[in-house]
């Protein structure tokens, strides 16, 4: 009998050449955002059809909005778990299916409370496949590309939210509001076909788990067909703590610290970011600017954020994580104090709040970016999963507190100060990480290093 040779499944990931086997991973988690982007903010584009067919007042869509985001946190948290105890594929095949099928159902809603119920179950299954698609990026892709390869897929979101838009001002109009909900529905089912055929399960999950061996051997000769699988045990630093749960891990030590501040992170991240997605216009034309301007301002928020999500994941791959992320939360807080201080005609607000869009979208992409760079494989989809989740509620909230604020008759500089607090929290949560980072034994860094 020939002795194997054992070698660290995550070395030889990071070896590989970034090829086509890597240009498939990353096609298919951008596809999967592009979906979700899409199908999240499809109550944004049909809900003045909505009013006007059922004749109902604004806020009596509010519930349908709040549901959907409710949706999406817990299908977050319970994507996560079950993704580390069943595999990522298996879990955004099912979860594409899920939300495609509902999106579609929600189509013949009768009511506003079963529209309701049912952009609740459309948030579970987007949800539970946005962070996993991340997950399964940053477990394939090499070190020196890996927080590239999680922001250039979380661009899909933008993009698919942005092609919503262009195809709700075309299909509304001929064949009504329910037709943006048929498209958020089929696709995704007719997409989770050819996902059945392409997408791989992760090689780092398959690694640490006995049943694993035959798939990971087939996925190893795909990315290097000179291989000789059979002489090679491939292993991993990192062990399944078998009796232990994957949301008990990342809550305990040596993780705890990390897993609170990268939930705290986000949460306030995502706080800023739905508090300027919510109200921005509202708040841009109650400052004197015309409901046109008011338009303009909003989008060049998502111009900035476009383009922050594809150079985060450069910057930090090329400086590191935590200096880019301090750094450019500081760019954000200043951009809101000018904004705050400076009386500006309407280019110099665009050019502004495409600076702080740049800044405060790509850092909230940038924590998912840090997630699936630290937790080990039997827990990173649990912690990636949970801390979406648990951000979720900061994004509820945010649009919530946006709208409290705005009651008290708060101005635009006072609005705008307000949102220095989170930002400055959210440095707080990334400087404790790193400290938690330096801290750490040899062997949890090396396992989660970036």
């Amino acid at each position: 009998m020939i002795a194997k040779t054992s070698v660290s499944i995550q070395e030889f990931l990071d070896a590989r050449p970034f090829q086509a086997f890597h240009w498939k991973i990353l096609l298919i988690g951008l596809s999967v955002l592009i979906l979700d982007g899409f199908d999240v903010v499809a109550m944004g584009f049909i809900a003045p059809a909505i009013i006007a067919d059922w004749k109902v007042g604004r806020a009596a869509l509010g519930p349908v909005l709040s549901m959907g985001l409710f949706g999406l946190a817990i299908g977050a948290l319970i994507g996560g778990p079950l993704a580390d105890r069943f595999g990522r594929r298996r879990v955004i095949l099912y979860a594409v299916v899920f939300f495609g099928l509902m999106s579609l159902a929600s189509a013949w809603s009768p009511t506003i409370a079963v529209l309701s119920v049912m952009r609740f179950l459309t948030g579970l299954g987007l949800g539970a496949s946005q962070p996993n698609a991340a997950t399964l990026a940053s477990e394939y892709a090499p070190r020196k590309y890996r927080s590239l390869m999680v922001t250039v897929i979380y661009c899909g979101f933008t993009l698919g939210a942005a092609g919503g838009g262009f195809l709700a001002s075309y299909l509304i109009p001929i064949y009504g509001w329910q037709s943006i909900l048929v498209v958020g529905g089929v696709v995704p089912i007719v997409f989770a076909v050819a996902l059945f055929f392409v997408l791989p399960e992760s090689a780092k999950f398959l690694a640490v788990k006995d049943w694993g061996r035959a798939r990971l051997d087939q996925i190893v000769s795909q990315l290097d067909p000179s291989v000789n699988t059979g002489s090679i045990d491939f292993v991993t630093a990192e062990s399944e703590h078998r009796g232990k749960t994957a949301i008990r891990l990342i809550v305990t030590r040596p993780h705890t610290t990390v897993t609170l501040a990268l939930w705290v992170g986000l949460f306030m991240n995502l706080l800023t970011v739905y508090f300027l997605n919510s109200w921005l216009p509202i708040i841009v034309k109650d400052n004197n600017f015309s409901l046109a301007d008011a338009a303009l301002v909003g989008a060049m928020m998502q111009v900035g954020g476009t383009l922050g999500n594809i150079a985060i994941g450069w910057e930090m791959d090329r400086f590191g994580s935590h200096k880019v992320m301090v750094a450019t939360l500081f760019a954000a807080g200043v951009f809101m104090v000018a904004l705050a201080k400076l009386s500006l005609g309407i280019y110099g607000l665009m050019t502004l709040v495409c600076l702080l869009g740049y800044c405060i979208n790509s850092t909230n992409t940038g924590w998912t970016a840090m997630a699936t760079s630290y937790y080990p494989t039997e827990m990173r989809a649990t912690g990636t999963s949970w801390m979406t989740g648990i951000g979720r509620f900061g994004a509820i909230s945010g649009a919530s507190i946006g709208a409290i604020l705005l009651s008290f008759k708060w101005d635009f500089g006072q609005l705008f100060l307000s949102l220095t607090i989170p930002v400055a929290i959210a440095i707080a949560a990334v400087w404790i990480k790193a400290r938690s980072n330096e801290h750490a034994s040899p062997a949890l860094r090396n396992a989660t290093s970036h």
